[in-house]
């Protein structure tokens, strides 16, 4: 498969699911509650899950032309940017035991990567390093979390797959290992590929059958779009990678 087909889907996979949050942003009437809490009491908090929404899906919609995609991505990178810096990093500190805080804190950190890849793709080199260096941390997280909550992670996994311990055991040692790559930036284009499908796999197996048995549940709407984010991203990766 050459970059360019990997880059494409990477960026199309991507953009629908940051449309699809802004959507939900819409449709609830809310920011999704796990990803991006924001306090009740906050003044103009409508307002603000109003415009978040908007320019989310106009990112997303934009990102789906190649002519005005950079653009986008620094459109939707400094949402995920301000996030990040006013909402997140706030909630975190004072709560570092809270598991679903640093989930919470570097899904939005993939979002910013993939948005900072996408925007360096022209060739802007220190984009893509910072974008490879953002995904990179959410995997050590992710590897750091699935290490700690193992038993939550196994009850995960579908009723109809066997061996969930298994599953939880070598999703763990896949995350870790696309550390190590991406740290050593070596097989980087292997390592998004496997991570791109591993991804991609869990919105069909894992996310869509949840979203269909619980359609009016917004948190299982905006689990499936973060997973599928994260996909693109690692398509992105694969895509941009010299190896």
């Amino acid at each position: 498969m050459s970059n360019a087909i990997l880059l494409k889907a990477g960026r199309w996979i991507y953009a629908t699911a940051i449309l699809a949050i802004g959507v939900i942003h819409l449709i609830t009437h809310n920011f999704p509650t796990g990803l991006l809490p924001v306090d009740a009491g906050l003044p103009g908090r409508q307002v603000l899950v109003y415009v978040t929404g908007t320019i989310l899906i106009i990112a997303g919609l934009l990102l789906l032309t190649k002519k005005l995609s950079h653009y986008a991505a620094l459109l939707a990178g400094v949402i995920w940017l301000a996030f990040f810096l006013a909402l997140h990093i706030p909630k975190l500190l004072p709560n570092l035991h809270d598991g679903g805080e640093w989930t919470a804190t570097f899904e939005v950190i993939g979002f910013l990567a993939g948005a900072c890849l996408i925007a360096g793709a022209d060739g802007n080199r220190k984009l893509i390093a910072a974008g490879r260096w953002l995904f990179l941390s959410g995997l050590i997280v992710f590897t750091a979390l699935h290490y700690v909550y193992l038993q939550y992670i196994v009850s995960l996994i579908p009723a109809w797959l066997p061996g969930h311990l298994f599953w939880s055991w070598l999703v763990l040692i896949a995350f870790f290992a696309a550390s190590i790559s991406l740290l050593i930036n070596r097989k980087v284009r292997l390592t998004g590929l496997l991570l791109g499908l591993m991804f991609l796999l869990w919105v069909l197996m894992l996310h869509l059958p949840r979203v269909i048995a619980s359609p009016h549940i917004e948190a299982e709407w905006t689990s499936l779009f973060v997973c599928m984010a994260m996909g693109g991203v690692s398509l992105l990766l694969a895509g941009m990678a010299k190896e």
